[in-house]
């Protein structure tokens, strides 16, 4: 019965999706998908996934949590290397360029998170109201 309410959702609001047996995957903006795994009973789970070219990750597929996690310790890095290039080369100033990155970096986590986020909560009153 789940399964029903979640496709009339996603028919309703007109989202770009596949129906697998036991398994909903759903296309959201920049390369962001959905996939809601329909569990024994009512159970629910809902996982996402950056695939294919993507603001965060490139080409690199890995969920948003993960995406998070490697831009930070790439940001690390980067901020190391910028420090000893600057510090071989006094000329060049890398601190704009890191900053762009982690705005960058920054802006399109939260856009990612509110995506997903947004859309588990619509998702779950919708179930939830066709009580």
């Amino acid at each position: 019965m789940e399964k029903n309410k979640i496709l009339n959702f996603l028919d309703k609001f007109d989202f770009n999706y596949s129906n697998d047996n036991q398994k909903i995957v759903v296309n959201l903006d920049f390369a962001q998908k959905v996939i809601i795994e329909l569990k024994d009973g009512d159970k629910i789970k809902i996982s996402d996934k950056l695939t294919g070219w993507n603001f965060l990750t490139g080409l690199i597929s890995m969920s948003l949590k993960n995406a998070m996690v490697y831009n930070f310790v790439g940001g690390i890095i980067i901020g190391f290397l910028f420090i000893t290039l600057q510090l071989r080369n006094s000329e060049i100033n890398m601190v704009p360029i890191y900053l762009v990155f982690i705005l960058w970096v920054l802006m399109f986590s939260v856009y990612y998170l509110i995506k997903l986020e947004s859309f588990k909560n619509q998702l779950m009153n919708f179930i939830n109201k066709t009580e």
